[in-house]
């Protein structure tokens, strides 16, 4: 059983792009929900190595397995807010410049293969 502290709420959001003929592409984020995750900053070699990559500001999350976030997770750009930060949002998308909006970085795990927990690493958005 992975323990683990789930004291911080994160609202995942899902970039969705669409054609409409006539008007072209649509790009939109759909609410995913939110979910208590345990956040935890990297540090010490983890934020050398991420540095080496251009990700300045890093952290692992662990949280409840949801099929939904999984699979977008897997699929898609997803936006994590942490602290389900209101301000994370302007004029429809992640605001870069909030310290509060993050997204995946590499791939998620569905620890175990249990669908009970679920691991990945954010990092900063940094706006697409």
């Amino acid at each position: 059983m992975l323990k683990f502290n789930p004291t911080c709420p994160v609202h995942f959001y899902a970039k969705q792009s669409t054609y409409v003929p006539g008007e072209g592409q649509t790009t939109t984020w759909a609410d995913l929900g939110v979910l208590y995750c345990e956040w935890r900053g990297a540090y010490g070699d983890r934020v050398t190595a991420a540095q080496a990559l251009g990700v300045n500001d890093s952290a692992t999350v662990r949280t409840f397995y949801h099929p939904t976030i999984y699979a977008a997770l897997r699929g898609v750009q997803v936006a994590a807010i942490k602290n389900n930060d209101s301000t994370g949002f302007k004029n429809g998308s992640p605001d870069k410049s909030n310290p509060n909006v993050y997204e995946l970085w590499g791939g998620v795990d569905n620890v175990a293969e249990e669908n009970q927990y679920m691991e990945f690493q954010a990092r900063r958005y940094q706006g697409k």
